[in-house]
């Protein structure tokens, strides 16, 4: 079984379905009402919405799926590389925020900006950056890591001392 990375559910909590549901509606398209979303994210009753919300609805929700399958293809890519298996059996909260990030950052594909100045184009590159490091084994996730465990005492070699103080005794005299 497949064990998300983020789900509806948290995207609703942040970054809230006001802005998911402007994000996904396409150029000239009347966004889905956050509060229908909400509704049926949490499994509530849709008896009191018209069959056209709820076709918005039900649209708008397939493609924050689409962007949720997408980010999760994406993540297991860079999991593979470091050898985890998968699926996870839990997800740690840093790839759960590394997977809202990403999914944000494929909703909002009309934004324009640069990472100084937009933390949704940030937040994606962070996250990015971070998965980077883990493929590379230079950031533990903490979850069956081959990471080798630091420890031990520090190792230092070199060359000889040129100057001690027998050889400095007669140094300015």
């Amino acid at each position: 079984m497949v064990q998300w990375y983020i789900t509806q559910v948290q995207l609703a909590e942040r970054p809230g379905m006001a802005e998911l549901a402007q994000v996904v509606a396409e150029d000239n398209e009347i966004p889905a009402i956050p509060d229908l979303l909400n509704t049926i994210i949490q499994g509530g009753d849709t008896s009191s919405w018209t069959a056209d919300e709820l076709v918005m609805a039900e649209l708008a929700l397939s493609r924050i799926d689409e962007s949720i399958e997408d980010t999760q293809a994406m993540i297991d890519g860079y999991l593979r590389q470091r050898g985890h298996r998968l699926p996870l059996a839990t997800v740690p909260r840093q790839l759960a925020n590394w997977a809202r990030a990403i999914v944000r950052y494929q909703l909002n594909r009309n934004r324009t900006g640069d990472e100084r100045t937009d933390p949704v184009i940030r937040d994606y590159k962070d996250a990015l950056k971070f998965l980077q490091r883990v493929a590379d084994g230079d950031y533990s996730l903490g979850i069956d890591d081959k990471l080798p465990v630091a420890g031990g005492s520090p190792q230092v070699t070199g060359p000889g001392r040129t100057f001690d103080m027998d050889s400095l005794r007669t140094f300015g005299k």
